[in-house]
């Protein structure tokens, strides 16, 4: 057991340093529990002590020069880093989303050098993440030039189905095949809950502008073409899709399309879909329970072209068991081949709630390459597309990694080409604006402001003229995630967010 004391405050009784300190721990310690206790008794002290213990004895004791969350994290990381002899590409940075703070430091400094040198010095980051996350904090607001973001809103659309589930999978998702005769009902009841937009629209104090919509899940396309046709019709009847500046669409897998399908979301106004090898070895797709073929990711793609869609994005994984530095690249050049307008790079992290974790269970191992591969990797496919003409925009940091070694690099980034960017992507990964999520397992984000008609601050030289302003208050609504749940109890869905709605409006 790894116990971290720290002086308790009169500001500072509640320990919200804890979180911070615990997974610092947990990175450099991923086998071994960890607790942070505040410590009341040190009240008297003029001085910040910080205390680690190991197995009940005392191993280090140190006096900060202030009770800055920075300086206590920093305490703590170096005592790590020293005892491991090893260090953590993002440093101190602890949260997934760290082109937050890229972000504030770029308005803070108006200056990109003076950004990367505080994310080196002060928050210890490695010099290639430091460029990577000032890279998408400034393309991702090149995105959002010129959107009012306080008046904005985006609405996310669960489709919780796929062919089949794959072995790495967490999301709320079930085979559509079990799933076919209460497809209808669940549509029935994603339209009834989609009535909230027009409540939503009517409770404002200011006009609201609809500017993405993300139809997710699962699969879409798994569902038939009648069936995919009816959804795209409740949505253009329920949201006002005429203002909309984005409709995305995941076809990500590509035995679910056909060109009747895509031809049903061409003529409903979809503008971005995604389609994902994940990986274009075949031995890889079987193995990772993707019931489709390499030869069907091309033709999925090639039809997509065919019917008109100019903004496709396809996803490929880091670290899929078995693969090794040559399988990886040669996915990456097939993919570059095909010519998407955004490639998206994730890491793969085994979960507890995926099959590949419950197979390591029983047969006792990981079956992946070595934890070495996945940084190079990483670094090569940001290398390799910026030079052929992709720049990140968007990423987040992976949690609740099982690895039974230190797992502390892994990131989701997406590269697009210039204006192909998820502005979606963008306000759900920054929390700008309100995401109203609809669906099983979908998780709507209510974005509070104290000020919402404030001045902001002219970062004009970094970043381009646009308004926003951190959120004083985040208000999360859960939707269940079980189908038939969902299904009996979707008038408890809207009543949530009407709550909350209400509740803020007072």
């Amino acid at each position: 057991m790894i116990t971290i004391e720290i002086k308790a405050t009169d500001e500072h009784k509640h320990g919200e340093f804890a979180y911070d300190l615990k997974t610092l721990a947990n990175n450099f310690y991923p086998d071994k529990p960890c607790e942070v206790v505040t410590r009341e008794d040190w009240q008297g002290r003029d001085d910040y002590p910080l205390r680690i213990l190991w197995k009940d004895k005392e191993v280090l004791t140190t006096t900060l020069e202030d009770y800055d969350k920075e300086i206590v994290k920093r305490a703590a990381y170096r005592f790590f880093s020293r005892r491991t002899n090893s260090a953590l590409p993002w440093g101190i940075l602890t949260g997934i989303r760290p082109a937050k703070i890229a972000y504030r430091l770029l308005s803070e400094t108006n200056s990109r050098q003076e950004s990367f040198e505080v994310l080196m010095d002060d928050y210890l980051v490695y010099p290639e993440k430091a460029e990577l996350v000032l890279d998408v904090a400034v393309n991702e607001h090149h995105a959002m030039s010129g959107l009012d973001l306080l008046a904005g809103y985006s609405v996310y659309i669960g489709i919780p189905f796929c062919p089949s589930i794959c072995e790495y999978c967490t999301f709320s998702s079930y085979p559509i095949e079990r799933y076919k005769d209460r497809v209808k009902d669940y549509l029935h009841a994603l339209e009834k809950e989609l009535s909230f937009v027009d409540y939503y629209r009517k409770s404002q104090r200011r006009k609201r502008v609809l500017h993405s919509v993300y139809v997710g899940g699962g699969t879409p396309t798994s569902l038939s073409a009648q069936d995919l046709a009816r959804l795209m019709t409740m949505i253009r009847e329920n949201l006002p899709m005429d203002e909309c500046l984005e409709f995305t669409v995941e076809a990500g897998r590509p035995d679910s399309v056909n060109r009747e399908k895509l031809e049903v979301l061409k003529r409903a106004g979809v503008t971005r879909l995604s389609i994902n090898p994940q990986s274009m070895l075949q031995e890889t797709l079987k193995r990772l329970g993707r019931t489709h073929t390499v030869d069907q990711v091309r033709g999925a793609f090639h039809m997509a072209r065919e019917v008109g869609f100019d903004n496709i994005n396809m996803d490929i994984i880091v670290g899929l068991p078995e693969e090794d530095e040559v399988d990886f690249y040669n996915t990456l050049n097939q993919v570059y081949d095909l010519g998407p307008d955004s490639i998206t790079v994730h890491t793969l992290v085994i979960k507890r709630a995926s099959r590949l974790r419950r197979e390591q269970i029983e047969t006792g191992g990981y079956i992946r390459p070595e934890d070495t591969l996945v940084p190079v990797l990483q670094k090569g496919s940001y290398d390799y597309l910026k030079e052929h003409g992709y720049e990140p925009y968007y990423m987040y940091r992976q949690k609740n990694a099982l690895n039974s070694t230190r797992n502390t690099n892994q990131e989701n980034v997406a590269y697009a080409r210039l204006g192909k960017e998820c502005l979606y992507n963008i306000f759900m990964m920054e929390e700008l604006e309100d995401v109203i999520a609809f669906g099983a397992g979908g998780s709507s984000k209510h974005v509070m402001h104290e000020n919402p008609d404030a001045e902001t601050s002219d970062t004009e030289a970094v970043f381009g003229r646009h308004r926003v302003t951190e959120p004083t208050r985040l208000e999360r609504i859960e939707n269940v995630k079980s189908v038939e749940d969902y299904i009996e109890r979707v008038d408890e869905m809207i009543a949530r967010k009407q709550a909350v709605l209400d509740r803020y409006l007072e």
